[in-house]
Protein backbone atom coordinates (compact mmCIF):
# COMPACT_ATOMS: atom_id res chain seq x y z
CA UNK A 1 0.00 0.00 0.00
CA UNK A 2 2.75 2.24 1.26
CA UNK A 3 4.93 1.53 -1.61
CA UNK A 4 2.62 1.57 -4.55
CA UNK A 5 1.33 5.04 -3.04
CA UNK A 6 4.64 6.60 -3.35
CA UNK A 7 5.63 4.03 -6.31
CA UNK A 8 8.64 2.75 -4.71
CA UNK A 9 10.82 0.62 -6.49
CA UNK A 10 12.13 -3.14 -4.66
CA UNK A 11 15.62 -1.50 -3.94
CA UNK A 12 14.17 1.51 -2.15
CA UNK A 13 11.34 -0.98 -0.22
CA UNK A 14 14.29 -2.70 1.58
CA UNK A 15 16.03 0.40 2.79
CA UNK A 16 13.07 1.62 4.51
CA UNK A 17 12.09 -1.86 5.68
CA UNK A 18 15.65 -1.94 7.23
CA UNK A 19 15.02 2.07 8.61
CA UNK A 20 13.75 1.31 11.37
CA UNK A 21 15.46 -1.45 12.13
CA UNK A 22 19.29 0.09 12.39
CA UNK A 23 17.49 3.02 14.46
CA UNK A 24 16.41 0.03 17.05
CA UNK A 25 20.11 -0.90 17.20
CA UNK A 26 21.67 2.44 17.81
CA UNK A 27 18.28 3.08 20.29
CA UNK A 28 19.17 0.35 22.21
CA UNK A 29 23.03 0.46 22.00
CA UNK A 30 22.65 4.55 23.65
CA UNK A 31 19.38 3.97 25.13
CA UNK A 32 20.69 1.53 27.46
CA UNK A 33 23.89 3.42 28.61
CA UNK A 34 21.83 6.52 28.88
CA UNK A 35 18.75 4.62 31.13
CA UNK A 36 22.10 4.48 33.73
CA UNK A 37 23.26 7.50 33.66
CA UNK A 38 19.75 9.42 33.77
CA UNK A 39 17.56 6.91 35.63
CA UNK A 40 15.27 4.30 33.81
CA UNK A 41 12.05 6.70 33.69
CA UNK A 42 13.00 9.17 32.50
CA UNK A 43 14.56 7.46 29.59
CA UNK A 44 11.72 5.58 28.82
CA UNK A 45 9.32 8.44 28.84
CA UNK A 46 11.32 10.47 26.26
CA UNK A 47 11.93 7.40 24.19
CA UNK A 48 8.39 6.74 24.33
CA UNK A 49 7.49 10.75 23.21
CA UNK A 50 10.01 10.42 20.23
CA UNK A 51 8.49 6.94 19.42
CA UNK A 52 5.40 8.34 18.75
CA UNK A 53 5.55 11.73 17.78
CA UNK A 54 7.67 10.05 14.88
CA UNK A 55 4.98 7.38 13.88
CA UNK A 56 2.39 9.96 13.35
CA UNK A 57 5.35 11.62 11.13
CA UNK A 58 5.06 8.64 9.43
CA UNK A 59 1.82 8.61 9.01
CA UNK A 60 1.85 12.31 7.75
CA UNK A 61 4.48 11.66 5.19
CA UNK A 62 4.19 13.40 1.56
CA UNK A 63 6.74 11.52 0.51
CA UNK A 64 9.06 8.21 0.29
CA UNK A 65 11.94 9.84 1.97
CA UNK A 66 9.99 11.27 4.77
CA UNK A 67 8.48 7.69 5.32
CA UNK A 68 12.26 6.70 5.72
CA UNK A 69 13.52 9.67 8.33
CA UNK A 70 10.58 9.08 10.20
CA UNK A 71 11.03 5.34 10.49
CA UNK A 72 14.61 5.89 11.29
CA UNK A 73 13.60 7.81 14.35
CA UNK A 74 11.15 5.77 15.41
CA UNK A 75 13.42 2.68 15.50
CA UNK A 76 15.23 5.08 17.60
CA UNK A 77 12.54 5.44 20.30
CA UNK A 78 11.30 2.22 20.33
CA UNK A 79 15.04 1.14 20.75
CA UNK A 80 16.01 3.92 23.46
CA UNK A 81 12.59 2.98 25.49
CA UNK A 82 13.53 -1.23 25.43
CA UNK A 83 16.47 -1.48 27.67
CA UNK A 84 14.52 0.73 30.24
CA UNK A 85 11.48 -0.69 29.92
CA UNK A 86 12.88 -4.11 30.94
CA UNK A 87 15.00 -3.29 33.35
CA UNK A 88 12.28 -1.10 35.56
CA UNK A 89 10.34 -4.53 34.96
CA UNK A 90 12.73 -6.86 36.29
CA UNK A 91 13.39 -4.03 39.41
CA UNK A 92 9.63 -4.15 40.30
CA UNK A 93 9.51 -6.88 41.76
CA UNK A 94 11.13 -9.35 43.90
CA UNK A 95 14.48 -10.84 42.76
CA UNK A 96 12.54 -14.49 42.35
CA UNK A 97 9.67 -13.10 40.43
CA UNK A 98 11.70 -11.20 38.17
CA UNK A 99 12.09 -13.50 35.21
CA UNK A 100 7.90 -14.88 35.79
CA UNK A 101 7.31 -10.65 35.64
CA UNK A 102 9.09 -9.46 33.06
CA UNK A 103 7.91 -12.34 30.66
CA UNK A 104 4.73 -11.50 31.50
CA UNK A 105 4.82 -7.37 30.77
CA UNK A 106 6.95 -8.24 27.23
CA UNK A 107 4.39 -10.69 26.33
CA UNK A 108 2.07 -7.73 24.84
CA UNK A 109 4.66 -6.99 22.48
CA UNK A 110 3.01 -9.58 19.80
CA UNK A 111 -0.20 -8.10 20.39
CA UNK A 112 1.12 -5.16 18.25
CA UNK A 113 2.01 -7.83 15.14
CA UNK A 114 -1.12 -8.79 15.44
CA UNK A 115 -2.70 -5.72 15.53
CA UNK A 116 -0.92 -4.78 12.56
CA UNK A 117 -2.12 -7.87 10.93
CA UNK A 118 -5.58 -6.97 11.68
CA UNK A 119 -5.50 -3.28 10.18
CA UNK A 120 -3.57 -5.02 7.09
CA UNK A 121 -6.94 -7.00 6.23
CA UNK A 122 -8.36 -3.56 6.26
CA UNK A 123 -6.68 -2.62 3.20
CA UNK A 124 -9.96 -4.16 1.71
CA UNK A 125 -12.35 -1.90 3.40
CA UNK A 126 -10.29 0.92 1.87
CA UNK A 127 -8.34 1.90 4.91
CA UNK A 128 -5.06 2.61 3.21
CA UNK A 129 -1.68 2.27 5.81
CA UNK A 130 -1.63 5.44 7.62
CA UNK A 131 -4.39 4.61 10.42
CA UNK A 132 -1.73 1.72 11.47
CA UNK A 133 1.00 4.47 12.33
CA UNK A 134 -2.04 7.09 13.41
CA UNK A 135 -2.63 4.41 15.88
CA UNK A 136 1.02 3.58 16.81
CA UNK A 137 1.61 6.83 17.42
CA UNK A 138 -0.98 7.71 19.89
CA UNK A 139 -0.57 4.75 21.98
CA UNK A 140 2.89 5.31 23.02
CA UNK A 141 2.38 9.24 24.06
CA UNK A 142 -0.32 8.14 25.98
CA UNK A 143 1.97 6.04 28.01
CA UNK A 144 4.85 8.63 28.48
CA UNK A 145 2.03 11.27 29.46
CA UNK A 146 1.17 9.16 32.08
CA UNK A 147 4.62 8.09 33.04
CA UNK A 148 4.96 11.87 33.38
CA UNK A 149 2.45 12.43 35.95
CA UNK A 150 3.80 9.15 37.66
CA UNK A 151 7.23 10.40 37.88
CA UNK A 152 5.82 14.30 39.59
CA UNK A 153 3.37 12.20 41.95
CA UNK A 154 5.54 9.30 42.97
CA UNK A 155 8.59 9.53 44.97
CA UNK A 156 8.94 5.68 44.92
CA UNK A 157 8.29 6.06 40.86
CA UNK A 158 11.31 8.53 40.76
CA UNK A 159 13.46 6.38 43.08
CA UNK A 160 13.62 3.82 39.92
CA UNK A 161 17.25 5.12 38.99
CA UNK A 162 20.65 3.43 39.03
CA UNK A 163 21.57 2.19 42.77
CA UNK A 164 24.99 4.15 42.28
CA UNK A 165 24.84 7.04 39.36
CA UNK A 166 28.19 7.72 39.55
CA UNK A 167 29.77 4.55 39.19
CA UNK A 168 27.64 4.09 36.07
CA UNK A 169 29.31 7.15 34.77
CA UNK A 170 32.86 6.14 35.70
CA UNK A 171 32.69 2.22 34.78
CA UNK A 172 33.73 1.73 30.85
CA UNK A 173 31.32 -0.35 28.84
CA UNK A 174 34.24 -3.36 28.13
CA UNK A 175 33.86 -3.32 32.34
CA UNK A 176 30.22 -3.40 32.56
CA UNK A 177 29.79 -6.43 29.76
CA UNK A 178 32.66 -8.65 30.14
CA UNK A 179 34.62 -8.37 34.20
CA UNK A 180 33.22 -11.18 35.49
CA UNK A 181 30.74 -11.75 33.17
CA UNK A 182 32.03 -12.91 29.98
CA UNK A 183 30.01 -16.04 30.21
CA UNK A 184 26.57 -14.78 30.92
CA UNK A 185 27.61 -11.42 27.61
CA UNK A 186 28.79 -14.16 25.50
CA UNK A 187 25.71 -16.40 26.07
CA UNK A 188 23.23 -13.58 25.68
CA UNK A 189 24.72 -12.09 22.52
CA UNK A 190 24.48 -15.65 20.83
CA UNK A 191 21.15 -16.02 22.24
CA UNK A 192 19.31 -12.90 21.13
CA UNK A 193 21.25 -12.81 17.84
CA UNK A 194 20.04 -16.11 16.58
CA UNK A 195 16.85 -15.56 18.21
CA UNK A 196 15.68 -12.45 16.91
CA UNK A 197 17.26 -14.19 13.49
CA UNK A 198 14.28 -16.90 13.14
CA UNK A 199 11.68 -14.12 15.38
CA UNK A 200 12.16 -11.51 12.44
CA UNK A 201 12.54 -13.63 9.02
CA UNK A 202 9.10 -15.13 10.35
CA UNK A 203 7.23 -12.36 11.08
CA UNK A 204 8.77 -10.16 7.51
CA UNK A 205 8.44 -13.22 5.81
CA UNK A 206 5.64 -15.92 6.82
CA UNK A 207 2.89 -14.08 4.86
CA UNK A 208 4.74 -14.83 2.28
CA UNK A 209 6.33 -18.15 2.77
CA UNK A 210 2.60 -19.03 3.18
CA UNK A 211 1.70 -17.42 -0.01
CA UNK A 212 4.54 -19.55 -1.64
CA UNK A 213 2.76 -22.69 -0.34
CA UNK A 214 -0.43 -21.80 -2.32
CA UNK A 215 -2.55 -20.35 -0.21
CA UNK A 216 -4.38 -16.80 -0.33
CA UNK A 217 -3.60 -13.25 0.86
CA UNK A 218 -6.59 -13.75 3.41
CA UNK A 219 -4.70 -16.88 4.76
CA UNK A 220 -1.41 -15.47 4.77
CA UNK A 221 -2.33 -12.87 7.15
CA UNK A 222 -4.68 -14.82 8.95
CA UNK A 223 -1.81 -16.82 9.53
CA UNK A 224 0.72 -14.30 11.00
CA UNK A 225 -2.63 -13.05 13.34
CA UNK A 226 -1.77 -16.42 15.17
CA UNK A 227 1.68 -16.21 15.08
CA UNK A 228 1.48 -13.37 17.09
CA UNK A 229 -1.40 -14.01 19.10
CA UNK A 230 -0.43 -17.42 19.95
CA UNK A 231 3.02 -15.68 20.44
CA UNK A 232 1.49 -12.97 22.64
CA UNK A 233 -0.37 -15.71 24.92
CA UNK A 234 1.57 -18.39 24.71
CA UNK A 235 4.40 -16.15 26.16
CA UNK A 236 3.28 -15.60 29.25
CA UNK A 237 2.51 -19.50 30.64
CA UNK A 238 6.01 -20.47 29.40
CA UNK A 239 7.23 -17.31 31.18
CA UNK A 240 5.47 -19.10 34.75
CA UNK A 241 7.05 -22.34 33.68
CA UNK A 242 10.36 -21.04 33.38
CA UNK A 243 10.78 -19.74 36.63
CA UNK A 244 10.02 -22.46 38.31
CA UNK A 245 12.54 -25.33 39.59
CA UNK A 246 12.79 -27.19 36.20
CA UNK A 247 14.22 -23.98 34.01
CA UNK A 248 16.44 -26.26 31.52
CA UNK A 249 13.79 -28.60 30.69
CA UNK A 250 11.74 -25.66 29.67
CA UNK A 251 14.31 -23.93 27.35
CA UNK A 252 14.81 -27.30 25.69
CA UNK A 253 11.06 -28.02 25.26
CA UNK A 254 10.79 -24.13 23.89
CA UNK A 255 13.61 -24.57 21.49
CA UNK A 256 12.78 -28.00 20.35
CA UNK A 257 8.93 -26.77 20.17
CA UNK A 258 10.32 -24.06 17.76
CA UNK A 259 11.69 -27.28 15.51
CA UNK A 260 8.80 -28.98 15.87
CA UNK A 261 6.60 -26.24 14.73
CA UNK A 262 9.19 -25.65 11.45
CA UNK A 263 8.93 -29.34 10.91
CA UNK A 264 5.23 -29.41 10.45
CA UNK A 265 5.34 -26.52 8.01
CA UNK A 266 7.78 -28.41 5.91
CA UNK A 267 5.58 -31.91 6.20
CA UNK A 268 2.30 -30.04 5.00
CA UNK A 269 4.59 -28.72 2.14
CA UNK A 270 5.48 -31.72 0.98
CA UNK A 271 2.02 -33.89 1.78
CA UNK A 272 -0.45 -31.31 0.71
CA UNK A 273 -2.19 -27.97 1.38
CA UNK A 274 -4.38 -28.22 4.44
CA UNK A 275 -4.88 -24.66 5.58
CA UNK A 276 -5.74 -26.16 9.26
CA UNK A 277 -2.24 -27.43 9.56
CA UNK A 278 -0.55 -24.10 8.27
CA UNK A 279 -2.58 -22.18 11.10
CA UNK A 280 -1.69 -23.95 13.59
CA UNK A 281 1.82 -24.58 12.82
CA UNK A 282 1.94 -20.90 12.26
CA UNK A 283 0.47 -20.80 15.68
CA UNK A 284 3.00 -23.36 17.60
CA UNK A 285 5.94 -21.42 15.82
CA UNK A 286 4.25 -18.01 17.28
CA UNK A 287 4.26 -19.70 21.01
CA UNK A 288 7.76 -20.93 21.12
CA UNK A 289 9.53 -18.59 19.12
CA UNK A 290 8.35 -15.34 20.64
CA UNK A 291 8.21 -17.18 23.75
CA UNK A 292 11.62 -17.86 23.09
CA UNK A 293 12.37 -14.40 22.56
CA UNK A 294 10.55 -13.09 25.88
CA UNK A 295 12.46 -15.63 28.09
CA UNK A 296 15.54 -14.43 26.86
CA UNK A 297 14.36 -10.59 27.70
CA UNK A 298 13.53 -11.52 31.23
CA UNK A 299 16.61 -13.80 31.76
CA UNK A 300 19.23 -10.89 30.23
CA UNK A 301 18.74 -8.17 33.59
CA UNK A 302 19.66 -11.05 36.09
CA UNK A 303 23.59 -10.77 35.00
CA UNK A 304 24.23 -7.36 35.67
CA UNK A 305 24.15 -5.44 38.80
CA UNK A 306 21.32 -2.31 39.53
CA UNK A 307 24.15 0.05 38.63
CA UNK A 308 25.07 -1.49 34.89
CA UNK A 309 21.59 -3.02 33.99
CA UNK A 310 20.39 -0.51 30.97
CA UNK A 311 23.85 -1.18 29.88
CA UNK A 312 23.80 -4.67 29.91
CA UNK A 313 20.54 -5.18 28.50
CA UNK A 314 21.20 -2.53 26.03
CA UNK A 315 23.94 -4.03 24.69
CA UNK A 316 21.94 -7.34 24.68
CA UNK A 317 18.87 -6.05 22.64
CA UNK A 318 21.13 -3.96 19.96
CA UNK A 319 22.83 -7.21 19.24
CA UNK A 320 20.08 -8.95 18.74
CA UNK A 321 18.83 -6.12 16.26
CA UNK A 322 21.30 -6.96 14.23
CA UNK A 323 19.98 -10.84 13.90
CA UNK A 324 16.55 -8.86 13.11
CA UNK A 325 18.19 -7.24 10.44
CA UNK A 326 20.16 -10.58 9.31
CA UNK A 327 16.92 -12.91 9.31
CA UNK A 328 14.70 -11.04 6.40
CA UNK A 329 18.17 -11.41 4.41
CA UNK A 330 18.17 -14.97 4.54
CA UNK A 331 15.09 -15.52 3.50
CA UNK A 332 15.58 -12.97 0.55
CA UNK A 333 18.52 -14.35 -0.27
CA UNK A 334 17.23 -18.23 -0.14
CA UNK A 335 14.49 -16.96 -2.36
CA UNK A 336 16.51 -15.12 -4.83
CA UNK A 337 18.54 -18.30 -5.19
CA UNK A 338 15.60 -20.00 -7.16
CA UNK A 339 14.35 -22.23 -4.08
CA UNK A 340 10.81 -21.76 -2.12
CA UNK A 341 9.48 -21.50 1.10
CA UNK A 342 10.42 -24.82 2.03
CA UNK A 343 14.30 -24.41 1.42
CA UNK A 344 13.79 -21.05 3.63
CA UNK A 345 12.21 -23.15 7.17
CA UNK A 346 14.94 -25.49 6.63
CA UNK A 347 17.59 -23.30 6.53
CA UNK A 348 16.52 -21.73 9.74
CA UNK A 349 16.45 -25.11 11.74
CA UNK A 350 20.59 -25.01 12.61
CA UNK A 351 20.44 -21.43 14.10
CA UNK A 352 17.06 -22.60 15.89
CA UNK A 353 19.76 -25.11 17.38
CA UNK A 354 22.37 -22.59 18.15
CA UNK A 355 19.96 -20.42 20.05
CA UNK A 356 18.54 -22.67 22.14
CA UNK A 357 22.28 -23.99 23.16
CA UNK A 358 23.02 -20.98 23.97
CA UNK A 359 19.76 -20.22 26.24
CA UNK A 360 20.61 -23.51 28.13
CA UNK A 361 24.05 -22.18 28.48
CA UNK A 362 22.59 -19.66 30.31
CA UNK A 363 21.29 -21.44 33.19
CA UNK A 364 24.74 -22.67 34.36
CA UNK A 365 25.76 -18.90 35.32
CA UNK A 366 26.01 -17.02 38.45
CA UNK A 367 22.72 -14.28 38.48
CA UNK A 368 23.61 -10.52 39.78
CA UNK A 369 21.74 -11.98 42.65
CA UNK A 370 20.45 -7.45 42.78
Amino acid sequence: MLFREFSVAPSQAGIIFSSATFGLFFGAAIGGRVADHIGRQKTLTISLMLFGLCSLLTAASGSSRMVLISRLLTGLGCGGAMPAFISMASEAVESNRRLAAVTLVMAALPLGGALAGVMALGDTLGWGWRPIFVVGGIAPIAVALALLVTFHRSPQARGAQPQDQRTSRTVPISTVLWAGRTGATTLLWIGFFFTQLVLFLMVNWLPSLIIGLGFTRSEASLASIGFNLAGCLGAASLGRFHAGPRRRLWVILTYGGIAVALLGLLAMSASGRAFSVAIIASSLAGVFIVGAQLILFALAPLYYTAANRGTGVGAAVAVGRLGSVAGPLLASAVLTAGNGSAAVLAAILPFVILAGAAALGLTWQAQSGE
